[in-house]
């Protein structure tokens, strides 16, 4: 990660299973892009990012009960306010944004764990005209690796639900990495944290 050569303004998205990893390393991945973005980076959130989406974020992740199309509408409620009031100003003033999850968080949560199915997804993203990231990093871990690593904290909402769920979750990340793979960079998650952190160097020196 020694390279200095600059970058113009990239999307860079962060996606796997709570327990992945993928918030432990957003310092290493931020200051990757530091180095190389003299304008700067902004790094936010899905569902939140702005006072909106943590709203949104508040009842997904603890709302008792919501219909599966409910709550992939308020995520994408979420999201177009997100875009237009952080993402798309950070990007037209040349700056880096990197997002611990976005749009394939919604393909493999809704689509593929609640069963929506991609097609809905694929026409609500055309729909709100939602960009795509540049680069996804994509922490794959085994489910049961991943809840081991939740062990003793209490879950959301979604946290709550059972392996069966996670496993299609997974299964929706992993699918989404094989169709764009020109996009997508799998990183082994399931080593130690300086093993991850050694599979980030290399993806990122990789890829850019």
């Amino acid at each position: 990660m020694k390279s200095t050569a600059p970058h113009g303004p990239l999307l860079v998205s962060l996606e796997g299973l709570d327990g992945s990893g993928k918030t432990t390393q957003i310092d290493r991945i931020v200051e990757f892009y530091e180095q190389r973005n003299p304008r700067g980076v902004v790094v936010t959130r899905e569902p939140g990012g702005t006072e909106v989406g943590e709203r949104i974020r508040h009842i997904v992740l603890e709302h008792a009960s919501l219909d599966p199309r409910t709550e992939l509408l308020l995520l994408f409620a979420a999201r177009v306010q997100h875009i237009k009031a952080v993402i798309a100003p950070a990007l037209a003033l040349g700056k880096t944004v990197v997002c611990d999850r976005y749009l394939d968080a919604t393909y493999a949560y809704q689509g593929y764990g609640r069963g929506l199915g991609a097609p809905l997804i694929d026409g609500l993203s055309d729909l709100l005209a939602i960009p795509p990231p540049d680069l996804t990093l994509f922490f794959d871990v085994p489910v049961r690796v991943a809840l081991a690593r939740r062990a003793g904290r209490t879950p959301d909402r979604i946290e709550a639900e059972g392996e069966a769920f996670f496993e299609r979750v997974r299964e929706g990340y992993q699918a989404r990495a094989r169709a764009e793979p020109e996009r997508f960079v799998v990183i082994p998650a399931a080593g130690s944290l300086a093993d991850v952190a050694q599979a980030v160097d290399a993806a990122l020196a990789a890829r850019n």
